[in-house]
């Protein structure tokens, strides 16, 4: 239950801070459709995977509903881990050969949590399962924070 409060704790750090990058592009003296492709890109990774986040941060206390324990985090960490592969795999399709590195190498490392989601999720534990899907959440978190950071140094450089 401890995972699953965390869990929570994720989800409105994760509105935070999307909730601060809408201010962020508000206060930006250029209108989002003349952003270069590389910001406009940061911002909708932004959206999406906060947007992503927040949902699978909300799925364990839905399932806690009416599945024991040990399987919440079996069957969130399957539909977790599947989505989480067709995501980050949507985001390596649209990169292109200007993408920063930055955006290469988090979708790279994105794309082996997401098939270690979905091994754990096959092959572990109710322990490990837990632990991959609380982890994953804060690899989210973490993205939405680079995102974030990004979008920022993006109004000073254009100030």
């Amino acid at each position: 239950m401890q995972s699953i409060d965390a869990a929570r704790t994720i989800a409105e750090l994760i509105v935070a801070v999307a909730g601060f990058s809408a201010i962020i592009v508000v206060l930006n003296p250029l209108p989002v459709r003349e952003w270069d492709e590389t910001d406009k890109f940061n911002l909708r990774l932004l959206m999406q995977v906060s947007v992503f986040a927040i949902l699978f941060s909300l799925v364990p206390t839905l399932l806690v509903v009416s599945l024991e324990v040990g399987d919440v985090w079996k069957y969130g960490l399957w539909a977790y881990g599947l989505l989480h592969i067709g995501d980050v795999s949507f985001f390596l399709f649209n990169m292109t050969k200007e993408t920063p590195v930055v955006f290469r190498n988090t979708a790279i490392f994105g794309e082996l949590v997401a098939i270690s989601q979905v091994g754990i999720a096959w092959q572990g534990d109710s322990i490990a399962r837990e632990t991959m899907y609380m982890f994953t959440l804060m690899w989210h978190l973490g993205i939405v924070f680079m995102a974030f950071i990004l979008l920022l140094y993006q109004i000073r450089k254009s100030n």
